[in-house]
């Protein structure tokens, strides 16, 4: 799973990577170039699973971050192509807005609007998609009058998904049939990707999850475009990031902070993706295993490793949920719930499977 963190200059984009992954900012290059970090997903539920298994280690999922930076001050004004083309290969884009206000941090635009840069930074996706998609209808219309009508289809989509943001909406608006977002699967477009934004507001002002602490009309134009939203100060979850794990603690309750932002981005990233846990367990190592919602017990295999899915026999299912009632296998297996499913068997969140296959 991989996140883009797109914003303007000055917006607090390095520091919510920072603030995943623990990577501080790095020296200038002196040219635009995109980091790469991970950040671990907090998953609790693999510890009971290591301990009746007798593992000897624990794999949680992780997700990979990645910061576009290097950008002048000119370029940094707007979310450039450049910028973005670093973001396509993703799931889900952060888009960081500024809110905060400081005399020793100049917005790139000489003014704090976070309303103006939502809209702005929108505009630029949809510009930034325009692009593709118009590039792509130009060699498109050749090669069907050359006589490739099998292209018909394909250019259909293509032009509908073009006066869907020639009218300002993201692609994920239009309503379009499968068969259509399948043509236009291929070129990572941006307005049809998750994404989350980042409302960074002033160290003193109030802010949590689930759209607390932002504006009720701001929520609504990102409820328009399918994003999720949440408010954070960025300069506060920074500090936490430095300070000693055992202090941490103390800090968060004098500010009344339940949740930081990288546990509370995390959470909000697999719900936008639709993504649930399934795990794996053995003397060496219980892995938590994340995948997207509706995939079969045959795809879950796929994902420990190739030649358990090639050599798929079955999958020996139990829910964690059972295993936390019973405490134990074996009193799983008296009650019943243990269970034989075939390939087709669509994986459930905290399913522990033991997949049976030819070696």
């Amino acid at each position: 799973m991989r996140v883009g963190i797109i914003g303007l200059g000055q917006s607090g984009k390095s520091s919510l990577f920072y603030s995943m992954t623990g990577q501080p900012p790095e020296p200038p290059s002196g040219k635009p170039r995109r980091r790469l970090g991970s950040a671990k997903v907090p998953e609790p539920r693999v510890e009971l699973v290591a301990k009746l298994d007798g593992s000897k280690r624990t794999t949680h999922p992780e997700i990979t971050f990645l910061d576009p930076e290097g950008f002048t001050a000119e370029t940094a004004k707007n979310l450039n192509s450049e910028m973005l083309g670093m973001v396509r290969d993703t799931e889900l884009l952060a888009l960081v807005i500024r809110v905060f206000t400081s005399p020793t941090v100049m917005h790139p635009s000489g003014s704090v609007d976070a309303r103006r840069d939502l809209e702005n930074c929108f505009g630029d996706l949809i510009i930034g998609d325009l692009a593709v998609l118009e590039h792509r209808l130009g060699r498109l219309k050749k090669e069907y009058e050359r006589g490739r009508k099998e292209l018909k289809r394909e250019m259909d989509a293509v032009n509908k998904a073009i006066a869907g943001l020639e009218d300002g909406k993201f692609i994920n608006q239009l309503g379009l049939a499968d068969f259509e977002l399948e043509q236009l699967n291929q070129f990572e477009l941006l307005t049809m990707k998750q994404g989350i934004v980042i409302w960074n507001v002033n160290e003193n002002d109030e802010f949590g999850g689930g759209g607390k602490g932002v504006p009720h009309h701001i929520k609504a134009k990102c409820d328009e475009r399918s994003w999720g939203i949440g408010a954070a100060s960025l300069a506060i979850e920074t500090e936490i990031m430095e300070m000693d794990p055992a202090d941490r603690t103390e800090f968060l309750e004098d500010l009344g902070i339940s949740v930081t932002i990288q546990d509370r981005f995390l959470t909000a990233v697999y719900k936008r993706l639709g993504l649930v846990t399934f795990f794996t367990g053995g003397s060496v190592e219980a892995a938590a295993r994340s995948i997207p919602a509706g995939l079969t017990a045959w795809d879950a295999a796929g994902k420990v490793h190739g030649d358990i899915q090639k050599g798929f026999i079955r999958a020996e299912v139990i829910s964690f949920r059972d295993l936390e009632n019973f405490g134990s296998v074996d009193a799983v297996r008296k009650a019943g719930k243990y269970r034989l499913e075939k390939k087709e068997y669509i994986v459930q969140d905290g399913d522990i499977i033991h997949f049976r296959f030819n070696r």
